[in-house]
C-alpha cells in the first residue's frame, strides 16, 4: 500500500530546475564581475579623493608643505602610483599617512608637471597641478580626477573624458 503523504522530486523536475540555474548563472555572473570591478574602480578613486583632501587640509592646519607621491614601498617617492602613495611633511620626510593599494591590477597614472604632488601652507599647489587617470585593459578612460593650482581636486566631467581619451594609449 502506498502512502500518498510521500513525495519526491522526479528526474525531469529536477534537470529542468539545474537547467534553469546554469541558464541563469550564465548571465548573472558576467553581470556580477561588472559588478565588483566598477566597485574596485569607485573605491581607489574615494580614496584617491580622501587622501588629496587630506593632504590639502594637513598642508594648512600644519601651516608646512606637505608632499603626495606615489610610493611602491610606502617609504620613499618613487612614482608607483598604482601600488600605494604616501603623504610626508617635505622639510623633515615625516610620514603623516600611507595608503597601500591591493588591487594592483587598476593602472593609476599621474599626468602632471612634476611627479609628486606639493601642498603649500595656504593649500595651493602652484607647480603640481595635473590628474590622476585610471584605464581599463581595453585603453577605455574609466575616470579622471583633477587637480588645480589652487589645489582643489575634482572629478572630470563626461565631456573632458572623451577629449583626453587618447591618454590611455
Amino acid at each position: 500500500m502506498r502512502n500518498s503523504l510521500q513525495r519526491a522530486t522526479t528526474l525531469p523536475e529536477l534537470l529542468i530546475t539545474l537547467a534553469l540555474l546554469a541558464l541563469l548563472s550564465t548571465y548573472a555572473i558576467p553581470s556580477f564581475a561588472k559588478w565588483v570591478a566598477s566597485n574596485k574602480q569607485q573605491n581607489l578613486r574615494e580614496k584617491l579623493l580622501h587622501s588629496l583632501q587630506m593632504a590639502r587640509t594637513q598642508a594648512v592646519l600644519k601651516n608646512r608643505t606637505i608632499e603626495f607621491c606615489g610610493s611602491a614601498d610606502a617609504l620613499d617617492c618613487d612614482g608607483n602610483w598604482h601600488k600605494g602613495w604616501i603623504l610626508r611633511v617635505a622639510a623633515s620626510k615625516e610620514i603623516l599617512a600611507v595608503e597601500q593599494l591591493s588591487q594592483v591590477d587598476l593602472p593609476l597614472r599621474w599626468k602632471g608637471a612634476r611627479d609628486k604632488l606639493v601642498f603649500r601652507n595656504n593649500g595651493q599647489t602652484p607647480l603640481s597641478n595635473g590628474r590622476f587617470i585610471l584605464c581599463d585593459d581595453d585603453g577605455k578612460l574609466l575616470w579622471q580626477l583633477i587637480i588645480s593650482r589652487q589645489g582643489r581636486v575634482r572629478p572630470a566631467t563626461s565631456k573632458e573624458n572623451l577629449s583626453e581619451a587618447h591618454r590611455c594609449i
